[in-house]
């Protein structure tokens, strides 16, 4: 066998390994994803025997990596998504969230730097009423979904497991070391929002809008106390673990976009359609997304630790425009 086919295969069972548990053993899911002895899988993973592109295709399909990994110096760029045509849909989309978060959650050398045109995800779920409100949102006006056509927001109408999920995600994703970078903008998507469901009509009361822009204040405050303690969980001593840096870039950022490293791996989840997102793995363009961010960063302000006066000002601009809208519904 060549050299570079046993390297080439030893560099895509390494990737595999890096996606499961720590725990689990590389041999036995080949054995079972394969359907092979232990022996086979072994002679596999020792360079004695090359993979057959039907059991590249298999490990592919299962621990979703993409065929690029063999074609890293072209300039093709393979990303993976899920489609969100139903409820349920946005349920499992949001399951893998959670399931990427926490598999980042685990090794010892772990990151996320998240350049944000929107408030992430994740802190809206430190709210019930508000991470509803942004579901109800992301099922209506985004998706479509006929199960919410016709009708007016209300904390009743999401179902109760999907918020549950999401509060699961927002437990996980503060327990990781995180950078992030906002821009003046990245307050407005919520504010607009709510003004545009209030002023459409698609609020069931005022009592709702009003709670929802209380919470919405009450997120951007304990947003700006994590910075103030560089740590995104205030319930417990601070760890590397929950370490948040918070930047301000006066560049406008244009998308949402995720760099995530666990170990040796690196992955770029990019936003699209709003909520959805794709992902890829790819070293040349993981790269370059960690570039471009290094670069940004360096660009950019940081506002939290001692920089107590640029975070003041920054979170008062945010504040004050919820305030505005908060007063404009009251009234109304």
């Amino acid at each position: 066998m060549k050299k570079k086919e046993i390297k080439l295969q030893t560099a895509f069972l390494e990737k595999i390994k890096e996606l499961i548990p720590e725990n689990y053993s590389l041999a036995d899911e080949l054995s079972e994803v394969l359907g092979m002895s232990s022996d086979s899988a072994y002679r596999r993973l020792r360079g004695r025997t090359l993979l057959t592109i039907n059991e590249v295709a298999k490990l592919c399909q299962k621990f979703n990596i993409s065929f690029d990994l063999f074609t890293q110096n072209t300039e093709n760029v393979t990303f993976a998504y899920k489609s969100m045509e139903t409820e349920q849909d946005l349920k499992i989309h949001l399951l893998g969230i959670l399931d990427a978060i926490q598999k980042t959650s685990k090794p010892k050398n772990k990151s996320v730097t998240y350049a944000a045109i929107d408030i992430p995800l994740f802190y809206h779920f430190m709210f019930d009423e508000l991470g509803a409100f942004k579901i109800f949102y992301w099922m209506k006006a985004v998706n479509s979904y006929d199960s919410v056509q016709g009708k007016k927001f209300d904390f009743d109408v999401v179902d109760p497991e999907i918020l549950a999920i999401g509060k699961q995600i927002w437990e996980a994703y503060k327990d990781i070391p995180c950078v992030e970078i906002w821009s003046d903008e990245t307050g407005n998507s919520l504010v607009k929002q709510i003004e545009f469901y209030w002023e459409s009509g698609n609020f069931k009361n005022k009592e709702d809008a009003l709670i929802v822009c209380e919470q919405a204040k009450k997120q951007l405050e304990t947003i700006k106390k994590q910075a103030e303690v560089s740590s995104k969980n205030l319930t417990k001593n601070k760890t590397d673990d929950s370490k948040f840096l918070l930047y301000h870039s006066d560049i406008e950022i244009g998308n949402n976009c995720i760099f995530a490293r666990r170990e040796e791996a690196k992955f770029v989840f990019l936003t699209f359609n709003t909520f959805n997102s794709l992902l890829t793995a790819n070293i040349k363009f993981t790269k370059e997304i960690e570039n471009w961010l290094d670069n940004l960063i360096k660009k950019s302000t940081l506002i939290s630790g001692a920089a107590q006066k640029y975070r003041f000002q920054f979170f008062d601009r945010a504040i004050k425009k919820v305030d505005l809208l908060y007063d404009k519904i009251l009234n109304s």
